[in-house]
């Protein structure tokens, strides 16, 4: 079967929650997707529902960013928003983030200290944790990697112990592409956070035991199914899922159970329907 010019292939899992996506501009025209090709990408890979955030909005672009990912959102059932915040934009940043009050679609907040070029632990991020983010309980889901020191994941767990409130999502398993393999374990075992997940969009996920053995270490409710699409398409990492060697239960789990927790607003949504 054909769909928009992209191969749909059926996969298992009944819901399937993409936590880390994105919408706009990037580096070129295959790695940028409006709301009509991030669908079509999803439908391809079995992902049911989505929560994208603006790649414009993560440079510094909040307004236009966030205005466009609400636009694109609200035609499509199958997508959630997470609003970009920036503590150098802390008014606008404000903002967006109160509108979730009366904006159903928003259900949560992003960070990217790397492209926004700010450290992750200044006063002027803990100022918006405690202004803007704590009180609108909405999660957080931020870049975190070995290649960035203004966000590594030592740095990332030390955010969210002093906002212990606040719901936090390391992405690309807390430690990107490059760099040691083992840094998210070893920084959890130095400092475990009830309030932190992480997610999977990362090519670091395929590397064999990667995601198995983070499972291990940080528990099997701490992972999230992501793909960093349309940086990467969604599809190879559905199939990963199905192929991980961990119970049904645990797989389940990381398909949307966990993101339930982080995410409640969610549940119920369309591609989301819980028994």
């Amino acid at each position: 079967m054909i769909v928009h010019g992209f191969v749909v292939v059926y996969f298992l899992m009944r819901i399937l929650i993409d936590v880390h996506c994105h919408l706009g501009q990037y580096a070129n025209s295959d790695m940028s997707a409006d709301g009509d090709r991030l669908c079509a990408l999803f439908r391809q890979g079995g992902i049911t529902h989505a929560t994208p955030f603006s790649i414009e909005a993560c440079y510094g672009g909040v307004d236009l960013g966030n205005r466009y990912t609400l636009e694109e959102v609200k035609k499509h059932d199958m997508l959630s928003a997470m609003v970009v915040a920036h503590p150098h934009h802390r008014a606008s940043s404000a903002r967006w983030i109160a509108e979730a009050r009366s904006n159903p679609k928003i259900v949560g907040v992003k960070l990217h200290p790397a492209m926004g070029n700010y450290d992750v632990l200044s006063p002027d991020v803990f100022r918006l944790m405690d202004d803007a983010v704590g009180p609108s309980g909405l999660p957080v889901i931020s870049h975190t990697g070995n290649d960035s020191p203004n966000v590594p994941i030592g740095r990332f767990l030390e955010l969210a112990a002093r906002f212990p409130s606040i719901r936090f999502i390391a992405a690309h398993l807390g430690i990107g592409v490059l760099g040691p393999g083992d840094t998210a374990i070893n920084a959890w075992r130095n400092r475990p956070c009830s309030n932190v997940w992480f997610d999977m969009g990362t090519l670091r996920a395929f590397c064999t035991g990667a995601v198995e053995t983070l499972l291990e270490v940080a528990g099997t409710d701490r992972i999230l199914f992501g793909t960093d699409a349309p940086l990467y398409l969604p599809a190879p990492f559905s199939r990963l899922l199905e192929a991980l060697s961990i119970s049904e239960q645990d797989r389940e789990k990381i398909a949307y159970r966990n993101a339930l927790a982080v995410i409640p607003a969610l549940a119920g949504r369309p591609g989301v329907a819980v028994n």
